[in-house]
């Protein structure tokens, strides 16, 4: 996701980035807002000195629609009057379609907590070592908005004559410096990636030395190596997975402490208890769920006027699916 805000003039420009991100705008992107988006559309021509509407005359324009429906499959379908747009083009209802990297104006009265919300979902700059092997090469690259090589390594072993158990012994040695190399650079998030088995086996020795290392990686399958095995992750989306990896971790870290105040210091309030807990001025972090939002808006009003820190939490995972059992509201104390 991509954004930035004018206040003043209630203004939104929203660029979504992924599947996830178009959820999100469902969410905050309200009835009676103001869109505006390119969008195909009819136009009017003249012929024979009259005004038609011209079967085949569709061209992409810019226009403003007022919503009156939103809804989400693969794309995000805002339906709505149209307000502005050329004059040759055909007024009217219309339907917008925002996909991934379609940019967006959205003109509305923003709360707080609905900017917290696009803005968590915005790429990090956070560094991911990405490593592409198989059982002869492996080629190591720094991964942040642009990608860096940073190192290859042969195995030695494939085109030699060894016998069975010094080759054996040179695998070994290869999958040994890979996980060196792994081990020495100072990133939160290692991608290990390649065809057939070379990457079972760094993961393997991973857990048989460097443990530390299993909750930084993250096994992906190519069909090549090297650098066009990275650009076929790139085209999986792995910055989106990596994101929504990120935002996943974080939301459930947030719900397992609301579970464990509940369960031994009593310094968390859940469901109808919410709303008395913030009007008295005890909560820390309210948690609401993506599916509760507009059931608990009033109560997310009041917690926007007083400043607290909410944070919308997934529904889609096993953390979240825990806070709609408690009612899909709740809040740490201080």
């Amino acid at each position: 996701m991509r954004s930035s805000f004018d206040l003043k003039h209630n203004v939104g420009k929203i660029t979504p980035e992924s599947q996830e991100d178009l959820e999100i705008l469902k969410e905050v992107i309200t009835i009676g807002s103001l869109i505006t988006a390119k969008s195909p559309r009819s136009i009017k021509i003249k012929r024979e000195g009259e005004l038609i509407r011209a079967k085949t005359g569709r061209r992409e324009v810019i226009m403003k629609l007022q919503v009156e429906k939103i809804d989400l499959k693969e794309k995000l379908r805002l339906t709505g009057k149209i307000i502005e747009a050329p004059e040759d083009v055909e007024k009217g209802y219309h339907t917008i379609e925002i996909e991934p990297d379609k940019f967006l104006k959205v003109e509305k009265i923003w709360k707080g907590w609905e900017i917290d919300r696009i803005k968590s979902a915005e790429r990090r700059a956070e560094p991911v070592l990405v490593c592409i092997l198989d059982e002869s090469e492996a080629d190591f690259y720094l991964l942040k908005e642009r990608y860096k090589h940073l190192i290859h390594l042969d195995s030695e072993v494939s085109g030699k004559r060894y016998d069975t158990k010094k080759a054996e012994e040179k695998q070994k040695e290869y999958f040994s410096k890979i996980l060196e190399i792994l081990k020495s650079k100072q990133v939160n998030k290692i991608i290990i990636a390649g065809p057939a088995f070379a990457k079972d086996n760094v993961l393997r020795l991973a857990k048989e030395r460097e443990k530390q290392l299993l909750e930084k990686i993250i096994i992906d399958s190519t069909f090549q190596t090297g650098e066009t095995g990275l650009q076929e992750l790139l085209k999986k989306g792995l910055i989106e997975k990596l994101t929504k990896i990120s935002r996943v971790t974080e939301e459930t870290k947030a719900v397992e402490s609301l579970l464990e105040a509940l369960s031994k210091s009593g310094k968390a309030v859940y469901g109808e208890k919410v709303k008395s807990a913030l009007e008295s001025g005890i909560i820390s972090l309210l948690l609401v769920s993506d599916e509760k939002i507009r059931e608990y808006e009033e109560v997310l009003d009041l917690a926007d006027k007083m400043r607290i820190k909410i944070m919308v939490i997934s529904s889609s995972h096993e953390a979240g699916e825990k806070l709609l059992g408690l009612g899909g509201i709740a809040g740490l104390l201080y």
